[in-house]
């Protein structure tokens, strides 16, 4: 017999369900209890299923807690006994409140006099956002946009071995809504819920952007994470990368956010971990929403988002099994527009984006997309970067997936060369840190250019380059015997990063873990970058090294030759002679004089003899 103990009401966001079993005769350890959609149109109707308790095998009796989220379909249970195959059904249903609000999140957009609020439901009716400087009287209204997706959007199998689990795994995602507060004041608290047809959300604050300029009146606040996934999720399955690691992680930036007002969220990619299994989504937004509704949401495409499609360049080497797995960005797309994009750019793959926050420029770039020379994304780079106002916004952050350095160190990836040759416009621009994630560690460098240490944070010489793939995913391992001295810091602890920008001055990164420990700090201060040589010359195919020493060898005689022939002249036989040659060519002009005065007397006392 199985018995589900229902929640008070329907399921709204996400809700913990028991479900107690008895009298099953010959229990195992690979007994489960499973949650399922009958009425979900996918092959695989599983939500999420949990192992029985050791101590169950032997009294054929127990219970298990399931977390199940609003998927807007009705949920139903079973027991499944592995000696025997069976499979016992529950009578009992628990239903889901289908017009409820959920997935909650912000973001900016290209102004910050605006703030976008994105929501899921399963009605199609006009989107509402009421809002206001009193939780008890949200005077203001704004309404916005919905739409949707399905599963013909998906790649599925066409391009990828594994791309039917996108198919066979297929949620429908009810309505995606998104909705702009227009006319915001500067750095004002707002209270806010969301919803349609009457079915509102709870009410939540956020703090308006900072919108002063003035750079030395000002500090901006930054967090960071990547790599994290969801751990709501409780399966354990090989096509699947759920993480109860990851719950550390929120757990202190929900303390963090308490403690401290942060200006963004920066989310670094491989966001829920889905991979093809629809309802991760589900989980990871309702693990994140007391996050990404209250700090803006700012996120860019990681390679278990993005996938890649017949024409995209990256299916030479984005071929691993554990992959987006026939999504090919298009939950990740529907679900997250940034600055100076609309949904049908995100749509369409243009996954990289900019904004100015006070004392920042922030660039996000998609590795998942060709950025190398010739790409759109590269002269998009080339011109934003070209067109930074250092005096308005004097730090420069520029954020990506897949980094640009980690150990162990790879040479021959393709990723690599589209890295090689965006470093330049870095160099040239002098970004002060980039932000990667992918590889599962902590990461800190020392201010370089093209693998060389340039400075120090004091007066760095180049870009710091942070890789903070930690969020929660399974460490990776880290090999021995790594440069110390470009690898400044390395670390297989979860964390997340927090950044403190303090006017023109100094840029603080921390690296903190779960337990709240301040592992690792680096402070940056400005520095002007060392200027490279002119671009034909990058591009000769010669060992740089040795023409930098023939350049010294030869050009530091040249800029001290007139310096030493004067010297030379000054305290050598050539002034001897000189000035010999000139006391005698005075000498002998004296004689002359002397001769010429002596005619004259003569020519004189002759004149007058005569007269």
């Amino acid at each position: 017999m199985i018995e589900v103990m229902s929640p008070s009401g329907n399921i709204t966001n996400i809700a913990n369900v028991t479900v107690s079993w008895s009298g099953i005769l010959q229990a195992s350890k690979q007994d489960r209890v499973i949650a399922y959609l009958p009425d979900a149109p996918q092959m695989e109707k599983w939500i999420t299923f949990k192992s029985i308790p050791e101590g169950s095998i032997t009294t054929g009796t127990g219970s298990v807690i399931l977390a199940l989220p609003n998927v807007r379909l009705p949920y139903h249970f079973q027991y499944y006994n592995q000696l025997t195959n069976t499979t016992f059904e529950s009578e009992d249903v628990v239903e889901v409140d289908v017009d409820y609000p959920t997935q909650g999140h912000i973001a900016y957009t290209s102004n910050l006099k605006e703030m976008r609020v994105m929501w899921v439901s399963g009605t199609r009716n006009v989107p509402t956002v009421m809002y206001g400087f009193d939780p008890s009287s949200l005077t203001s209204e704004a309404t916005g946009t919905s739409w949707t997706y399905n599963v013909t959007d998906m790649c599925g199998k066409k391009v990828n071995p594994d791309g039917d689990i996108s198919i066979n795994y297929f949620l429908d995602p009810g309505w995606i809504h998104s909705v702009i507060l227009p006319n915001l004041l500067s750095n004002t608290t707002y209270y806010y819920k969301f919803g349609t047809s009457g079915k509102w959300s709870e009410t939540f604050s956020f703090v308006s952007a900072q919108q002063n300029f003035e750079v030395e009146k000002t500090t901006t606040r930054l967090m960071v994470v990547a790599d994290a996934g969801t751990s709501n999720c409780e399966w354990e399955l090989s096509i699947n990368m759920c993480s109860n690691y990851s719950r550390h992680t929120y757990a202190a930036m929900k303390r963090e956010l308490e403690r401290q007002k942060y200006d963004m969220l920066l989310y670094n990619g491989d966001l829920s971990y889905a991979s093809g299994i629809a309802h991760t989504w589900e989980y990871y937004f309702a693990e994140m929403e007391s996050i990404t509704t209250q700090v803006p949401y700012m996120v860019s495409v990681g390679n278990h988002e993005a996938g890649w499609s017949e024409e995209d360049w990256t299916k030479s080497w984005n071929s691993g099994t554990r992959q987006a797995r026939g999504e090919c960005g298009v939950p990740y797309s529907n679900r997250h527009i940034m600055p100076n994009t609309t949904l049908e750019q995100s749509r369409d793959r243009v996954w990289w984006w900019s904004m100015d926050y006070p004392l920042v420029h922030i660039v996000a770039i998609s590795t998942e997309s060709a950025f190398g020379k010739g790409s759109k994304q590269y002269e998009w780079l080339k011109s934003d970067l070209a067109n930074v106002n250092r005096s308005k916004t004097p730090w420069i952050i520029i954020m990506g997936h897949r980094p640009m350095y980690f150990f162990p160190e790879v040479t021959n990836n393709e990723w690599l060369d589209h890295f090689r040759e965006i470093e330049p416009l870095m160099n040239k621009y002098e970004v002060n840190l980039a932000l990667w994630g992918h590889n599962h560690v902590y990461q800190r460098m020392c201010p370089s250019y093209q693998r060389q240490c340039r400075g120090n944070s004091t007066h760095p010489g180049g870009t710091v380059h942070i890789l903070a793939g930690n969020g929660g995913q399974a460490n990776d391992p880290l090999p021995n015997d790594p440069d110390r001295t470009f690898f400044e810091y390395l670390s297989m602890h979860w964390g997340y990063l927090r950044i403190e920008i303090q006017g023109n001055s100094t840029l603080q990164v921390e690296f903190l873990t779960p337990e709240d420990v301040i592992e690792d700090t680096v402070v940056l201060h400005q520095s002007r970058f060392p200027v490279e040589p002119p671009s034909w010359f990058s591009e000769l195919k010669i060992d740089h090294g040795i023409v930098y020493l023939t350049l010294l060898a030869v050009g530091i005689p040249l800029t001290f030759l007139p310096v030493m022939i004067y010297w030379k002249i000054k305290n050598s036989s050539w002034k001897r002679n000189f000035n010999f040659q000139k006391i005698g060519a005075d000498a002998k002009s004296n004689q002359m004089e002397l001769e010429q005065m002596e005619d004259g007397k003569h020519e004189i006392v002759e004149k007058n003899t005569d007269e």
